[in-house]
């Protein structure tokens, strides 16, 4: 493996744009903040529904965009719609005001995803340090997790002594204009602009030549399905630790200042800074576990021990240390995986067409969660225990498909 550390000042700056992009001090309270506005779990379903259908429309031609007409452009136009979006979270009372600023948080979400993996990817291709792929996106990863859990500590103190959840939106402000700046300090080595004049024909076409070439190359599509399937099932049960620490007892007050409400709170905090240490730390020695045994079957495993820990999971709702103890295991798993499936992707995938098809993955996560979301809201509405012995049934299901697909290639 090369020597990185002639390198380390831009793979640190790689790090720190995702540590200051996690700096989302809302995140551990979004669903709370929708259910304290009147909105069931349904409606919240449909919320994260609508992000994902703009995702989904924008996804690829944002992949297209960023590797035609320069992808640090591209970052500083999602920033632009992060910003906006935070600061519509703030003012929304309806539920059509909610739709809005979701719509604003998806376009940014849409013109990031991809992007920045496939400037750490170009960077490698011109370093040549491409062997070190895995060990890099780790690092990279892991200072992102670090983010969330510093986000995590932090909302704490900001969710109890500020007016109002609602004031948490404002404050991800601040790190994200940071972020911003740290980007344009990239070099422009990395912007890659292929197109100087815009023709809209020239975007069709490769638009379209793009996604041929992902669904239609079978190395591509099988690994684009198979980590756009995972990351949707995660996706879509990962932020239900919020509702269940609503509904549980608090057996245990361990702050005398704090009410039972407060100390909620708190435990959300701490529980989301725990899951997102020891994910750091997963996702920065993942590379390790490539000494373990082949990459296609410790994927196919992944889904069996995550449905495993999910079935665990549905029928220790009343015990905060297993529904802590499981949402860990579910994000250690995650932040495992993906930087396997990011090394696989890359490794299939013709250097100029990366941003796409890591888009394209994406995207076809987004669809799978216009099709989860809803319905899971309505079975969490109705009981959660069944929604989790449901998704724990279709990951074994899936584990058993992708074990015949690898052993027979």
């Amino acid at each position: 493996m090369e020597d990185l550390k002639k390198h380390r000042l831009q793979i640190t700056k790689f790090g720190f744009y995702g540590l200051l992009k996690n700096l989302r001090f809302f995140e551990p309270y979004m669903i709370i903040y929708f259910l304290m506005n009147d909105l069931n779990l349904f409606l919240v379903g449909v919320l994260f529904s609508i992000r994902e259908i703009v995702i989904y429309i924008f996804e690829i031609p944002s992949g297209v965009i960023a590797d035609r007409y320069g992808k640090k452009t591209e970052l500083v136009i999602c920033f632009a719609f992060y910003i906006m979006s935070f600061m519509m979270f703030f003012i929304a009372t309806e539920f059509y005001m909610f739709v809005i600023a979701m719509s604003l948080y998806a376009l940014g979400e849409a013109f990031r995803s991809g992007t920045h993996k496939s400037m750490i990817m170009s960077f490698m291709d011109q370093k040549n340090i491409k062997s070190s792929k895995t060990k890099i996106y780790g690092l990279t990863r892991s200072y992102s997790l670090i983010g969330s859990m510093i986000a995590s500590l932090v909302s704490i103190g900001l969710v109890l002594y500020l007016p109002e959840i609602r004031f948490l939106f404002l404050v991800a402000i601040i790190p994200y204009v940071l972020d911003l700046l740290l980007i344009l300090s990239y070099p422009n080595t990395l912007n890659e602009k292929r197109d100087v004049k815009f023709s809209f024909k020239s975007f069709v076409k490769h638009n379209v030549d793009n996604i041929r070439y992902t669904f239609k190359t079978k190395l591509v599509r099988n690994a684009v399905f198979n980590s756009a399937s995972y990351q949707a099932t995660f996706k879509s049960i990962k932020d239900y630790i919020q509702p269940i620490l609503i509904t549980m007892s608090m057996g245990v007050l361990i702050f005398n200042q704090f009410d039972e409400e407060e100390h909620t709170k708190i435990y959300i905090g701490i529980i989301y800074a725990v899951i997102y240490l020891v994910s750091a730390i997963s996702s920065r020695n993942s590379y390790r576990v490539k000494s373990i045994g082949k990459p296609g079957i410790l994927i196919a495993y992944i889904w069996l021990i995550t449905g495993v820990a999910i079935g665990v999971l549905s029928f220790f709702l009343d015990s905060i240390f297993v529904v802590g103890l499981m949402f860990l295991v579910l994000y250690v798993l995650m932040n495992i995986r993906k930087p396997l499936m990011v090394e696989r992707i890359g490794d299939v995938t013709d250097s100029d067409k990366r941003a796409t098809v890591l888009s394209a993955e994406s995207q076809t996560a987004s669809l799978l969660i216009v099709i989860f979301a809803p319905l899971i809201g309505l079975l969490a509405d109705y009981s959660m225990s069944i929604m989790f012995v449901v998704f724990a049934m279709i990951m074994s299901i899936i584990f058993v498909g992708n074990l015949i697909y690898v052993k027979n290639t």
